[in-house]
């Protein structure tokens, strides 16, 4: 028994989503070849299920791919695959694109069990051919050719990708460099980005690698696409009742240190001080507004930014009484909701009776209270939709010259 209790321990190890690494082809010597059928070929039982290319929150088009692999072919220990793909672009004269990423496995026991592992990557539109293979440390090998056609679709089409047409990039959870500049040409301000760092699903207590994609992705996407002066960042999570990281002047340079401060965060411990603080949610809350409020250098707009929290509460009536004098800033709220919980759409039934997804939370209400907007986002495309409108409600609010000049 002690034997199978270790594969749970190997699944969580490597059936998550996996950032394959951009490769200089000559590194891969004689594997190149490969790519190619042979007849001395033997075969890796195995299958590979490619995911469709689609817009991410950070307006990059993200596809990949799911491999799952019966275990029974590695019991033992000292065993490793080496998963190898390249991308070419269709047209033109375009060079493929090598990846690569080697996994080591722990001692496998005798089991049944097939191992589910994914992987990305960043595409601008087009069309392209993937070639995909994975050896193991027998030189076993099983491989899967197919078209990929990248295009945007509906509301994501209101979207400007940050890839360029035809370019190929590496997957990143500490943030997806690379595209070029799109800001436009309205006046800049001053902004307040108060991220919430929590699942999208309310209910979990764990941030899921997904829920942290969704986090980075709009937060760099927000920083590169905001006309933006000045950016001050403050990521906060109610739960904990504590901020996770603050900075002005914040930059897109520093998107991994926002990543490595969210991977960090261990929803499933509470520290004690906080259970005896049932309210404390709400001071946090209050404090993050009433700082902005009374700054010695006010933001023209404050963005909360993040996931619907579980929390219904109303805020307190006075909450945006504290002012320092100066002018107001705009208060809004980019409302993250899965898609399932959009309007006219049936719920599932596990979530049937779930009112954290149906009524609005304590953030929705304290924006609502301050008069702000709230932008409830199910898609990229209504990601970017509010982008827009946020630029617009601010350039027509016209801040003071003095203010505007500081």
């Amino acid at each position: 028994m002690r034997r199978l209790r270790r594969l749970p321990l190997l699944l969580l190890a490597i059936s998550v989503p996996r950032a394959q690494t951009i490769i200089d082809p000559a590194r891969l010597g004689t594997l190149i070849k490969r790519f190619t059928p042979q007849s001395s070929d033997r075969p890796l039982d195995g299958a590979v299920t490619p995911i469709k290319p689609s817009l991410n929150f950070s307006f990059h088009m993200q596809a990949g791919y799911v491999v799952r692999v019966p275990m029974h072919q590695f019991e033992g220990k000292g065993h490793a695959w080496l998963v190898t793909f390249r991308i070419t672009p269709e047209g033109g004269d375009r060079k493929p694109v090598y990846f690569g990423d080697k996994v080591a496995l722990p001692e496998v026991p005798q089991t049944n069990v097939e191992l589910e592992m994914g992987g990305g990557f960043l595409l601008g539109t087009g069309q392209y051919r993937m070639e995909w293979l994975m050896t193991d440390d027998r030189g076993r090998i099983f491989r899967k050719d197919w078209r990929i056609d990248a295009k945007l679709k509906g509301s994501e089409r209101l979207a400007k990708v940050a890839t360029p047409p035809f370019a190929i990039q590496a997957f990143s959870l500490r943030g997806e460099g690379g595209g070029a500049g799109t800001r436009d040409d309205r006046a800049p301000f001053r902004v307040t980005i108060l991220m919430n760092a929590t699942p999208l699903l309310p209910w979990r207590t764990r941030l899921r690698a997904s829920d942290q994609v969704l986090l980075i992705g709009s937060l760099s996407a927000l920083v590169e696409r905001l006309p933006a002066r000045s950016v001050r960042l403050v990521v906060f999570n109610l739960d904990q009742q504590r901020e996770i990281f603050r900075r002005d002047g914040f930059t897109g340079d520093a998107i991994g240190d926002v990543a490595d401060a969210i991977a960090g965060l261990n929803l499933n411990l509470v520290d004690y001080q906080v259970l005896q603080k049932p309210g404390g949610f709400m001071e946090l809350l209050s404090g993050l507004v009433t700082g902005e409020l009374q700054s010695a250098e006010p933001s023209d707009a404050v963005i909360f930014l993040g996931p619907t929290t579980h929390y219904l509460d109303k805020p307190p009536v006075n909450i945006g009484d504290q002012t320092g004098g100066g002018s107001t800033p705009l208060f809004c709220y980019f409302q993250y909701k899965p898609g399932f919980s959009r309007p006219n759409t049936p719920l599932p039934p596990t979530v049937f009776q779930r009112p954290d997804l149906l009524v609005p939370d304590v953030i929705n209400q304290t924006v609502t209270s301050l008069k702000g907007r709230v932008f409830t986002i199910f898609s990229p495309g209504d990601f970017a939709k509010a982008i827009d409108q946020l630029e617009r409600r601010v350039s027509s609010s016209s801040p003071p010259a003095d203010h505007a000049m500081r």
